[in-house]
């Protein structure tokens, strides 16, 4: 490996010095960013188990797990525009909940953390609860620091112009994305993990896919190309995130196909 270049244990040892030094007893945010399949949640897991052993509550947050509800989308899908149905992009989470769990997880009242199960595609009936304050929270999500002015509310993909060629689907999740923006503001630290290539994203999406599937059962997508027109969705803020995110983090990782990582920020 270059020298330049890090493991998962060596990224994980990095963001633990970094989190450690930033708390300071209250409850610290760190939002985590980065596309699909980036690795996201593996890394919040290590992490998670690195600062237990330093002996530091870590709790972490999947932005995933806040999506609406299908019946919810199927609404949107209905009134606004027929890809609101496909969870994702800034519009299809709940906000208002997301907002309301990070300011009770500081309070020490038990918090119900909803759960959503993708193979069904719909709000998981079961719920976790937690009961004390976390020294760390950690919000995860491929969206995580996206705002409204990052992209213009017009079809930009050629994906977008055959599916949304008024912009009624980009421009509706461009204003929504607005509401997720004070949830970015209170996080005390933000994280990016950045690709370069949007093929990558398919083609890490698709692995996941597979190992989802071979732990349930159950396939979401069939194939590659229907995981690349599901992703098709993201496309365009994927990119914006991609190229105007560094900006604003703290620390921004680079991640390569083969999983490696270098720093980039700072």
């Amino acid at each position: 490996m270059m020298q330049d270049r890090l493991d998962l244990a060596a990224l994980t040892d990095l963001l633990t010095h970094h989190l450690r030094h930033r708390h300071q007893g209250e409850t610290l945010i760190c939002g985590l960013s980065g596309a699909q399949g980036a690795g996201k949640s593996t890394l919040a897991e290590k992490l998670a188990a690195r600062l237990s052993q330093d002996g530091l509550t870590c709790l972490t947050l999947a932005l995933d797990d806040f999506y609406l509800s299908k019946a919810a989308r199927l609404a949107l899908a209905k009134d606004v525009h027929p890809l609101c149905a496909t969870r994702g992009v800034p519009g299809t989470h709940d906000v208002a909940r997301l907002k309301d769990t990070l300011a009770a997880l500081k309070t020490g009242a038990p918090v119900h953390l909803p759960r959503f199960d993708k193979t069904s595609d719909d709000v998981a009936a079961d719920e976790d609860v937690m009961r004390s304050v976390p020294d760390i929270i950690v919000l995860e999500g491929w969206c995580v620091g996206a705002e409204a002015t990052m992209l213009a509310a017009i079809p930009e993909t050629e994906w977008e112009k055959d599916n949304d060629p008024e912009a009624l689907w980009k421009g509706w999740s461009h204003q929504a994305a607005q509401d997720y923006e004070p949830v970015w503001a209170a996080c005390d630290m933000l994280v990016q993990l950045r690709q370069s290539d949007f093929d990558e994203v398919i083609d890490a999406r698709w692995l996941q896919e597979q190992g989802n599937a071979a732990r349930s059962g159950r396939w979401q997508f069939k194939d590659r190309a229907a995981v690349a027109a599901f992703c098709a969705h993201y496309e365009s803020w994927t990119k914006a995130l991609w190229r105007d995110l560094p900006a604003r983090a703290d620390i921004v990782i680079d991640r390569a196909a083969d999983f490696s990582y270098r720093p980039a920020k700072p």
